[in-house]
């Protein structure tokens, strides 16, 4: 069943010559799908995203979302869906704790007693906010505001969630626990999940399609693992190995490792050590080979890291094969 299912989806923001904000955007989003919404400043995914869930009207197209028609039952879409938006303060009131403000939320979403307290101290436990449950929202960081209105949207447990860059703001162990609920509310509630991101390395982590946007219209749209091998990036992964013998180091063949360009290979930093780079365009798949030969050559692996794909990087190719015009 298709969650989403809109078609010629358009919006022009009113002034003198009008703000060109999406045009011609089609979408199908199938049921516990993870749906990455790509795009520099500008290019129209936060309105795709208030068009889709009920909260901006589009000035051409339809569809539906959770079978409710677009244009006439918005109301019924609003209610149905969560939506974290990357203003932290939206719905946060600094006269409540912040516990406070998930119990007031809590009767708007359905719950009530215990089944309100016991979700609750869940979503504070899963967003790293047990220690500030008595705070003031003033009195804590962005990034925890951040978290707060996360945990307010996720009080009702919908099955269709939008996340406009549900990240931003945050330190890495707020990161960390973000991606870490966003996947579990995927793959063990079955939430259908649409976000928006301007960090390549989150959409591959987490989404299972990619949909690259760039003023206003749809530039590709695929399987992340398709987008991501037709993108054909060369990244390197280096590797410090402490070598079982180094007089008869010899490095791995390319052929050898799924999707591996080149192999290249110079003396470490201590004795008995040696660095290597293995420039690939699929990394994930590239990796367990690379390791299968690491261990099976009985080296020992000393330290290991890969630069990840950028959205400029993706822009970039994209731009180069035509797909996304400047």
């Amino acid at each position: 069943m298709a969650v989403i299912d809109v078609l010629g989806i358009g919006k022009r923001y009113p002034g003198r010559h009008g703000t060109l904000a999406l045009e011609g955007v089609d979408l199908t989003l199938g049921e516990g799908a993870v749906l990455g919404l790509l795009g520099p400043n500008g290019a129209g995914k936060t309105t795709l995203i208030k068009i889709l869930s009920g909260l901006l009207v589009p000035d051409s197209g339809g569809g539906t979302v959770l079978g409710y028609d677009l244009l006439r039952q918005a109301s019924r879409i609003r209610a149905e869906v969560s939506l974290v938006a990357p203003t932290a303060d939206v719905g946060i009131d600094n006269n409540l704790t912040v516990r406070q403000n998930l119990v007031f939320w809590a009767p708007v979403y359905g719950l009530h007693g215990a089944e309100a307290r016991q979700r609750i101290d869940m979503l504070l436990a899963r967003l790293d906010l047990e220690k500030k449950a008595g705070d003031w929202p003033m009195h804590i960081s962005a990034g925890q505001r951040q978290r707060l209105a996360l945990a307010r949207s996720l009080l009702a447990e919908n099955t269709l969630v939008f996340l406009d860059e549900p990240t931003n703001k945050l330190d890495a162990d707020g990161v960390r626990s973000v991606r870490d609920m966003i996947r579990d509310l995927n793959m063990n509630h079955g939430v259908t999940v649409v976000l928006t991101t301007h960090v390549m390395e989150e959409a591959e982590e987490l989404c299972s399609e990619i949909m690259f946007l760039e003023r206003g219209q749809i530039r590709r749209h695929a399987q992340t693992d398709e987008v991501l091998r037709s993108l054909g990036i060369v990244r390197p992964i280096r590797l410090v190995l402490g070598l079982a013998d180094r007089a008869v180091f010899t490095p791995p063949e390319p052929t050898a490792l799924a999707a591996a360009e080149d192999v290249s290979w110079d003396v470490g930093a201590a004795p008995n050590e040696v660095s290597v780079t293995v420039r690939s365009s699929d990394v994930l798949a590239t990796t367990p080979a690379l390791l299968a030969w690491v261990f099976g050559q009985g080296h020992r692996l000393l330290g290991m890291a890969s630069a990840p794909v950028t959205l400029d990087d993706a822009f970039a190719t994209l731009s180069a094969a035509g797909e996304a015009k400047p």
